[in-house]
């Protein structure tokens, strides 16, 4: 990946990709670095009527002996509706053309796709969309499949200041990130334990300059951490709570960040049926986002105070596993009554959001695969989100319109608490009626109100990939990585 001026980008690259909008009028306003013989082809091209710009739609322009390579026409759709979530896809699609074809080098023409952004901004999210398009997990092949690779991606733009060139290392840095993320989350749960997630953590930790602790079972039993022991007692994984801190401004109140670590989830005594539960795997997703976004925090060097925590444990229905009925005292006091084991994530997370009072948080976010009825709601399109500081919600909506990793708030009214008021303890883990990713919120919010700034995130439905996405293959998308460190670039 090369950053190249305008000016020197003479010999051809196998394959171009140029932006186009909808409207004819400016379908080539942007490519007006691109050579006159291609220019003309393209050009041509457009005057059949072939190709109109369109948000999604492509055009191959085969190789000619004028152009030197062959053109991918890419659409954007319309102008006002243009967002760098475009400028990703559109690199995205270039690169599995390049890929179709076997072309070994690709150019990316800047100019031609920034439009209302900078050619900064506008080529780092080029950058993200090459480097997650080309993602793939095959560890465990023990033939892998021959894939088609591009060697070199050069991007074209007018200019190569040093803003450009910061901002291609940094969207370097945050790519890798999620692609560290989705590599936790794609392991087998046979090997990805409570334990080897935070041993990764701590591994991690020690690469990158962070501050990492780990809590292990007898810590977690001194500090009555019922929430977490009561969903690791099935299993003979015990439990860990990995607790990670950047060094900057450590005197100054940390933005906290809590990810639920469930790395196989059964269901527990109320079991799981039997269809999909190998994916029960990605249950670590909000854990593996935290993990991977204070990987990016410190390699970017943000000067914000962060505080990662990620509780894990493993959710099975062995002989000694917490039955419906039981009752927990989490570490904060309150008391838990058990009335559905799958409704486990909520639990440890109850711990993680009660020992983050310890900060004195400027934000606490949570995250974490934590309901069905979220994903059944929003699908793979955006992750909901609740809280208590309507300032922090915004800063999560703008941050994710901003990514394209897009969240939308659900209420989080008083009447909803009626709903998990429990008959024997302080509240019941789970609604016997519906509003499930709600009450879900409403749960995790009796254990945040030390904090006037919460909120959370569930990403249930946009956590994983049933079939392939633009910028994903099937499995783990690591998302949240980008949105949690968006948010916390906020605090800057």
């Amino acid at each position: 990946m090369k950053i190249v001026s305008s000016a020197r980008a003479s010999k051809a690259a196998d394959l171009t990709g140029i932006g186009c909008f909808e409207d004819a009028k400016v379908l080539l306003e942007g490519a007006a670095s691109l050579p006159a013989p291609v220019r003309e082809t393209v050009r041509r091209t457009l005057d059949k009527k072939k190709f109109s710009g369109k948000a999604g739609e492509s055009f191959f322009i085969p190789l000619t002996p004028k152009t030197g390579g062959s053109i991918l026409l890419l659409g954007l759709g319309k102008k006002e509706k243009f967002t760098l979530e475009k400028v990703r896809r559109a690199a995205s699609k270039l690169l599995s053309q390049a890929k179709l074809f076997r072309h070994e080098s690709v150019r990316f023409d800047v100019d031609s796709f920034a439009r209302g952004f900078s050619d900064a901004e506008t080529a780092a999210a080029a950058v993200e969309g090459f480097r997650l398009a080309d993602y793939h997990f095959g560890k465990y092949k023990s033939r892998p499949s021959p894939a088609a690779s591009v060697a070199e991606v050069e991007l074209v733009s007018p200019g190569r200041g040093k803003a450009l060139a910061r901002a291609v290392a940094e969207a370097e840095i945050v790519s890798e990130g999620v692609i560290f993320t989705r590599n936790l989350m794609n392991e087998p749960a046979n090997v990805m334990t409570p334990a080897r997630l935070a041993r990764a953590a701590k591994e991690m930790a020690a690469k990158n300059g962070l501050l990492c602790k780990i809590l292990g079972p007898a810590e977690i039993r001194r500090l009555k951490m019922g929430g977490v022991l009561g969903v690791a007692q099935g299993s003979v994984n015990p439990p860990q709570f990995i607790i990670l801190e950047n060094r900057a401004h450590r005197s100054a109140r940390p933005v906290v960040l809590a990810g639920k670590g469930i790395t196989f989830d059964s269901g527990g005594i109320s079991i799981k049926p039997s269809g999909d539960m190998d994916k029960m795997k990605f249950d670590m997703g909000g854990a593996a986002a935290v993990i991977g976004a204070m990987k990016v925090i410190a390699n970017l060097k943000l000067p914000v105070h962060v505080i990662g925590l990620a509780p894990a444990a493993e959710n099975m229905p062995g002989s000694t596993a917490q039955r419906p009925g039981d009752i927990l005292t989490c570490l904060n006091g309150k008391t838990v009554e058990v009335l559905n084991t799958d409704a486990e994530g909520r639990l440890i997370l109850a711990d993680a959001l009660s020992y983050a009072k310890r900060y004195k948080p400027r934000a606490l976010v949570d995250i974490a695969t934590l309901t069905g009825s979220c994903g059944s709601f929003f699908g793979d399109i955006a992750s909901g989100v609740m809280g208590t500081d309507p300032d922090l919600i915004r800063r999560l909506i703008a941050a994710g319109e901003r990514t394209g990793e897009r969240c939308w708030e659900l209420p989080l009214w008083d009447e909803y608490f009626e709903l998990i008021r429990a008959t024997y303890a302080d509240v019941q883990n789970t609604s016997r009626k519906a509003s499930g990713a709600i009450t879900a919120g409403m749960f995790l919010k009796e254990f945040a109100d030390h904090t006037p700034s919460w909120a959370h995130l569930d990403i249930a439905g946009t956590a994983w990939a049933d079939n392939p996405r633009p910028l994903s293959a099937i499995g783990a998308t690591g998302v949240g990585v980008r949105l949690l460190v968006e948010l916390v670039k906020s605090y800057l």
